[in-house]
């Protein structure tokens, strides 16, 4: 992955930046305006200074206060928003997301509720430049699933959201050092679904 450089001439925004990419847990090199950028893949840097670097820019006030969003935020401009974001949701008492952008995991988080859920993925969906946005449901808890995705299919009108065969996710451990909810929305995130309409869902409940 090409390099995230921090270069500003303004102390204040720097500390702000870099306590920003700590809390999102990127790696990043620290330089100065007048140094060599040529090993920047994305300079993080202040709006009034952005225009005045050859490599892609994002500026300190574009980055959301969000630790996730702007993880995210950030792993998406270094592939110049061209990446598919596959989401994973794994529907139960707690519910486990975990989204990725290609194969880079941005975030992954586990919720109390359903309506937490959808905002947190809402805010991503808004903030975050993707070639498009595909989100796979579990279907393990049919019910929660069920309004899952069509609260999903309402709220994010671009995202296709797809109802994925669960069976077998939940395998004891964690992946990649995830929790096992999280872990189990991970492997669903990977796994083929059926598309999700809101017209079906409909007629079956008449």
């Amino acid at each position: 992955m090409r390099r995230i450089c921090v270069v500003t001439a303004d102390g204040r925004a720097y500390y702000a930046i870099v306590s920003k990419l700590r809390g999102a847990g990127l790696p990043f090199l620290s330089l100065l305006p007048e140094d060599d950028q040529r090993e920047c893949g994305l300079v993080i840097t202040t709006k009034r200074e952005a225009a005045s670097f050859p490599a892609p820019a994002i500026s300190l006030e574009e980055l959301d206060e969000s630790p996730d969003v702007a993880r995210s935020q950030i792993l998406a401009r270094l592939t110049e928003g061209e990446q598919t974001m596959v989401v994973g949701m794994d529907p139960g008492s707690r519910i486990g997301a975990a989204v990725f952008l290609g194969e880079t995991r941005l975030a992954s988080r586990t919720f109390n509720s359903k309506r937490s859920a959808v905002t947190w993925l809402n805010r991503l969906a808004e903030r975050v430049p993707s070639r498009r946005l595909l989100v796979r449901v579990g279907d393990g808890e049919p019910e929660t699933a069920m309004w899952l995705a069509d609260s999903l299919t309402s709220l994010i009108p671009g995202a296709t959201v797809e109802m994925v065969d669960e069976s077998g996710t939940s395998r004891s451990g964690s992946a990649r050092g995830l929790r096992k909810d999280q872990g189990s929305a991970a492997r669903i995130a990977f796994r083929k679904g059926v598309v999700f309409r809101k017209q079906d869902h409909a007629s079956r409940n008449r």
